[in-house]
């Protein structure tokens, strides 16, 4: 039996490198990517469009005649893959072998000019990539020219080029010196693009972030371009600013994550000294000493940072393995209302932000295209400004939800390497990053790293507000003026707008404090509108209201959907089941069957009636109510859920009647959103009796609910437990740490509770949940 060889046409070779670097400015950070690889100091660009060539020049190790036959012209070449550190312990971007293409994909022709200390002279390597297109040709047909030449590796730089070399060693703008015994000059020629300035300024551009800012990269390492032969020049800078808000460092070790966040936002000097006497602003991290240190530094397992303890999930984090991330956040302008206390803003950096905002990532120092690049769809990689518009709170709004970052107020770097994070994977096409499921785990690790400074603003903000707001005494503002506006529109019998007209010049009601005309119309004008103000209001209040009991009829649902689906399984069949009991004349079986039809009819209605009766309109009226009977209705209309789910509800109360002017869809919204959470608590434990206790008693004027279950209790997870009260927060994660479950349910509670000026805690007890209420009579 004979064989065959494969053959491969040159012409295919050249399109497959081609393919894998299509765009010029790829094509160049390939050949710089090598210098870095190769160990160089430097590497040098220039453009000599005049005469029709590219330069890239370094300082490396060379390559000796061994070396380029054996891995320059090996298509595909596996050696950095199996060397993947230099002597210089750089870890070598490069892997597939195709690098070298991208000669082709700028020039017809190149010559490369190299020594390495092992090589007897400087060799000169030419090639015409034409030749890949010739017709019936196969790769072995093609061959490159080479030769031994008498000159110094340095003699062959040109001058100009040379000349500027040797201004950057007398410049202040390196610290070492730059030798040029050894390393690769690379002529590129018959080039295949029209170069323009503006294109060369494009390219010096996408240059300036391939390298990671200076003061976090500690490798001797420069890029330089001159725009032309006879132009100075050019030092590649990814600056990093001085002027911030907020600085955030994490190491990920492979186990935990170690932060330092720098606090920089405020004027401890601007703030009134009289803040520091509050109890909030008595205590870590908001006392005095902390805003003079502004540093903080604290280590998070992963489990306490992505609020899950499920170890697939650790598994998969660990899997990632060590990087580093740093973040930095700066506003692009000041709150009129906010800028007393804080810094000033220079007025550079909306512009520097415009250039540099964006996260970028770093693979062994050199850049991750095309994240956090603004020309691009993956500026906002990370999806900062969409989780910012569906969650759009103030930063100083009180109990509304939680405060997020913009991606343009972001500036940040990840630091990941081929050989610790080697599930993060590159495209073929050297663009991007597999979006695999490590991919989408890394960006939600990032998130959660980014909300450890959004909390710390915000809890700063939410606390100034809280203090602001009682200095100002606007809540007793608010009063005072809907009071006068009550008293002055009834002196001019103004109820609405026809009394309005009619009243309008008619000044016989009105106090002689008011006599004035000009006075007159003012003051009518200021009461009108605080009475519109107030029932705008209203309005909002009443509708929020609606969506309150609409999110809670939803999760009601989501809660007991298992039994809805078993339901909805027997639906079609059970009277056809009944049939064929009745024809077999079993008649234990037809009892058994109307026993299954009674009590599955019976949670059916008893969903049903829970929907229903929530958004009545009547239920949104306030009124005078008995507490004690409101709670006792909920439980009765729950009762079928809760023995469908073997719950057994304990109602203990004391002999007193207290009575309250109350909304009835306010109290279903806490009972039902607390039980909804114990039905879900039931569901994850083993415990045999499940168990919803209530307490109801009448103390000084205060009504006292104690409700406890003996479920799993609060989640471990939450370091702070009243963390459960936030809006958006859940323990319900799946295993790429990403949130499943709404965050309503508890936020629901504390914000209707809120609303009746009710106190709340939570019994630190283990291994079941209870809440204390106290609501003011």
């Amino acid at each position: 039996m004979g064989t065959m060889k494969y053959k491969i046409s040159s012409r295919a070779t050249i399109l497959l490198g081609r393919e894998s670097v299509s765009k010029v400015d790829g094509a160049i950070i390939e050949l710089v990517k090598n210098t870095y690889d190769a160990d160089a100091d430097m590497c040098f660009l220039c453009f000599d469009i005049k005469n029709d060539c590219i330069y890239i020049i370094d300082n490396g190790i060379g390559m000796t005649k061994e070396t380029i036959e054996n891995y320059w012209m090996m298509i595909g070449t596996n050696n950095k893959q199996i060397n993947y550190q230099s002597k210089r312990n750089r870890i070598k971007s490069g892997e597939k072998g195709i690098g070298r293409f991208a000669l082709d994909r700028l020039g017809s022709k190149c010559e490369m000019y190299t020594y390495n200390e092992l090589s007897p002279k400087t060799i000169l390597w030419t090639m015409d990539w034409n030749k890949f297109e010739e017709p019936n040709k196969i790769l072995d047909d093609i061959n490159a020219t080479f030769e031994y030449l008498d000159t110094p590796f340095e003699m062959n730089i040109p001058k100009d080029i040379y000349d500027n070399i040797q201004k950057i060693n007398k410049s202040n703008d390196i610290n070492f010196n730059i030798s040029l015994k050894t390393g690769t000059i690379l002529k590129i020629s018959q080039l295949r693009d029209n170069w323009t300035e503006k294109s060369i300024s494009k390219i010096i551009n996408t240059m300036n972030f391939l390298l990671p800012p200076k003061n976090l990269d500690n490798d001797n390492y420069i890029i330089c371009v001159q725009k032309s032969l006879i132009d100075n020049y050019i030092l590649i800078n990814n600056d990093m600013s001085d002027d911030f808000d907020y600085k955030l460092s994490v190491i990920f070790d492979g186990n935990n994550f170690h932060t330092v966040l720098l606090r920089n936002e405020f004027d401890v000097n601007k703030m009134p000294k009289d803040l520091f006497k509050e109890e909030a602003f008595k205590k870590y991290p908001l006392r005095k000493e902390d805003f003079i240190l502004g540093k903080f530094e604290n280590t998070y397992s992963i489990e306490s940072l992505l609020l899950n303890s499920e170890p697939e999930l650790i598994n998969n984090v660990k899997k990632i393995g060590s990087f580093r991330f740093e973040y930095t956040f700066m506003k692009i302008s000041p709150n009129k209302n906010e800028s007393f206390y804080n810094k000033e803003i220079s007025p550079k950096r909306k512009v520097w932000l415009k250039q540099y905002s964006g996260i970028k990532i770093y693979r062994d120092n050199f850049l991750v295209r095309p994240y956090g690049d603004p020309n691009t769809d993956s500026y906002d990689w990370l999806g900062l400004d969409a989780r910012k518009a569906s969650n759009p709170a103030s930063i100083a709004r009180l109990n509304i939800g939680n405060w997020c970052v913009r991606n343009g107020q972001s500036v940040g770097s990840l630091f990941i390497s081929r050989i610790n994070n080697n599930v993060i994977l590159d495209k073929s096409s050297r663009e991007g990053i597999i979006e695999n499921d490590s991919y989408f785990l890394l960006k939600n690790i990032l998130i959660k790293l980014i909300s450890i400074f959004e909390n710390d603003r915000m809890l700063v903000f939410r606390n100034l507000r809280k203090y602001f707001d009682e200095i100002n005494k606007k809540e007793i503002i608010k009063k005072q003026s809907l009071s006068i506006s009550k008293e002055i529109l009834c002196k001019l019998n103004v109820n609405n707008e026809k009394d309005y007209n009619n009243t309008i010049n008619d000044k016989n009601n009105i106090y002689t404090d008011y006599d004035d005309n000009n006075n007159y119309e003012k003051i009518k004008t200021l009461a009108k509108a605080v009475k519109y103000f107030e029932e705008e209001k209203q309005d909002l209040i009443d509708e929020n209201k609606i969506l309150r009991a609409l999110a809670t009829n939803g999760l009601i649902t989501t809660s007991i959907v298992h039994d809805l689906k078993t339901i909805d399984a027997l639906l079609v069949n059970r009277i056809s089941n009944l049939e064929f009991c009745i024809n077999m004349n079993d008649k234990e079986l037809v009892q058994t069957s109307l026993n299954d039809l009674k009590r599955d009819d019976r949670f059916l209605k008893a969903w049903i009636s829970v929907i229903t009766e929530h958004i009545k309109k009547d239920k949104r009226t306030r009124k005078k109510q008995n507490i004690y009977e409101i709670i006792e209705n909920i439980l009765r209309l729950l009762f079928p859920i809760l023995k469908q789910k073997e719950i057994d509800i304990k109602l203990y109360k004391d002999d007193n009647n207290p009575s309250k002017k109350i909304i009835i869809s306010d109290f279903e919204c806490i009972f039902y959103n607390l039980i909804i959470n114990s039905i879900e608590s039931f569901e994850k434990s083993s415990t045999e009796k499940r168990i919803i206790t209530i307490n109801l008693k009448t103390i000084e004027n205060n009504i006292i609910i104690d409700y406890s279950d003996n479920g799993n209790g609060i989640d471990s997870k939450f370091e702070n437990p009243y963390d459960i009260f936030k809006y958006g927060i859940t323990s319900k994660i799946d295993n790429n740490g990403n949130m499943i479950g709404t965050g309503l349910g508890m936020y629901i509670v504390s914000s209707t509770l809120n609303e009746y000026h009710a106190n709340y805690k939570l019994a630190e007890k283990v291994n079941y949940f209870s809440l204390e209420m106290i609501i003011p009579l």
